[in-house]
């Protein structure tokens, strides 16, 4: 889901008078544009892009100030750091940017832009006829040979088998089972483990006191029976977001408070394994090849936890690459396979290839953006060489009081896959 949409509601609600955060500067500059007051706007934008230089839809707000105080040489050099990374943010209609629609660099930058911004590369694998299913999670059992997907509206969980035909591997609510996220099998257990929250957007059959309430589910995939409930004894709202599970242990995100858990796989213990001070909604999670790292997406990027002493450093990359945005996160040989659906305004999937000491990406590949299917794609799973994601979760496809979409505006669920060995890098 796109972080912007989740803060700029807490920040509007609040009233906030002064800027203590980019995103609360980024919100009150748009408001100050609103009452024609342009130095508090430029002000304010430039704020936001300076404290989060690497949030490209700060950039192009900053950019747009620059053009209203007359800074056009400043406006289209950050103008063309977005167009270097590959995203469209249709300035050629933007009339804020009008002054600078003759130059021959803004006509330029324009094109590359709108050319990289495109590329379809995916093939179908299956879909899910239940259009109010809205999925955000996916995993795979080997020895069965049968996928799984989340369910945040229905609470439960759909089985797939190798023909496309799905069954319900738990019934709505049944066992008391929240909006599903992020799942993973543990092959070796013959296990299947779910995060569960009750949030926003409205599930079915919410008691509105349980907001806020997160748990993670462990489940028997032989007999479908859940084994345990995993929660926090804390008075905290929680988002237990994804998982990654090494050697039984299980490592999961919190979102809401910016922290790493593990479930001890011999005890049960549920405890805190690193904790950001600084760092705002971490998501997907997964572990290297080696199993010495985890690598953990949140909103500014990709960081690596070890395992052995949580130092965690922040992965670097190239101008031309962000690494902010990114959902659903997987390890595969010595790169990283990334859902980024809140970097920019197009959804792309990514392949980002680490160095040799795993602590900056080397070099990135674009292996789909904007494809037609599109509506929110959040997590996947890697079968052999292949990465199935889901395409269009519709995490969107709900009103501002949280209620979802008519049936006649939503979509089957669309199941795509990716080849992840013929890409060649930029």
């Amino acid at each position: 889901m796109k972080l912007l949409n989740i803060i700029a509601a807490f920040f509007l609600v609040s009233g906030a008078l002064f800027a203590q955060n980019p995103f609360e500067a980024f919100l009150l500059s748009k408001q100050r544009l609103q009452e024609k007051d342009t130095a508090a706007y430029f002000y304010l934008a430039e704020q936001a892009y300076t404290l989060a230089p690497f949030n490209l839809e700060f950039t192009v707000n900053y950019a747009r100030a620059c053009v209203v105080v007359g800074r056009q040489i400043r406006a289209s050099n950050l103008l063309q750091s977005v167009a270097d990374i590959g995203f469209d943010f249709n300035l050629d209609t933007d009339t804020t940017f009008a002054p600078l629609w003759k130059q021959g660099k803004f006509k330029q930058l324009v094109t590359k832009s709108k050319l990289n911004s495109k590329l379809t590369a995916s093939n179908y694998a299956f879909s899910l006829k239940e259009k109010d299913l809205v999925p955000e999670g996916i995993t795979y059992d080997p020895r069965q040979q049968k996928y799984y997907v989340s369910s945040v509206y229905k609470r439960k969980i759909v089985g797939i088998n190798m023909d496309g035909t799905a069954f319900d591997f738990t019934g709505e609510a049944q066992d008391g089972l929240y909006s599903t996220l992020g799942m993973k099998v543990d092959a070796a257990r013959n296990q299947l483990w779910v995060m569960g929250v009750l949030n926003s957007p409205k599930p079915k059959m919410m008691n509105p006191t349980d907001f806020g309430k997160a748990a993670v589910f462990q489940y028997d995939l032989e007999t479908k029976k859940l084994l345990k409930k995993y929660t926090l004894n804390d008075t905290l709202k929680h988002v237990f977001n994804d998982l990654v599970i090494i050697n039984g242990s299980v490592y999961l995100t919190d979102s809401e408070n910016e922290s790493i858990y593990r479930i001890d796989k011999e005890t049960g213990t549920f405890t805190l394994f690193y904790h950001w001070d600084w760092m705002f909604y971490p998501n997907g999670i997964t572990v290297s090849q080696d199993q010495k790292y985890l690598f953990v997406a949140h909103w500014a990027g990709i960081s690596r936890v070890a395992l052995t002493d949580t130092q965690m450093v922040m992965l670097q990359c190239k101008p031309n690459t962000t690494l902010t945005g990114v959902d659903g996160l997987y390890a595969y040989e010595n790169s990283l396979v990334a859902v980024q659906n809140g970097a920019g305004p197009q959804s792309r999937i990514m392949l980002f290839e680490l160095n040799k000491t795993m602590d900056a990406v080397a070099k990135s590949t674009v292996l789909e953006s904007q494809n037609p299917l599109y509506n929110v794609p959040t997590s996947g799973v890697i079968v052999d060489d292949e990465f199935f994601f889901v395409a269009n979760s519709q995490l969107q496809n709900f009103d501002a009081q949280g209620n979802i979409f008519p049936q006649d505006k939503m979509q089957p669920t669309y199941i795509l896959k990716l080849k992840l060995n013929s890409k060649e890098g930029q």
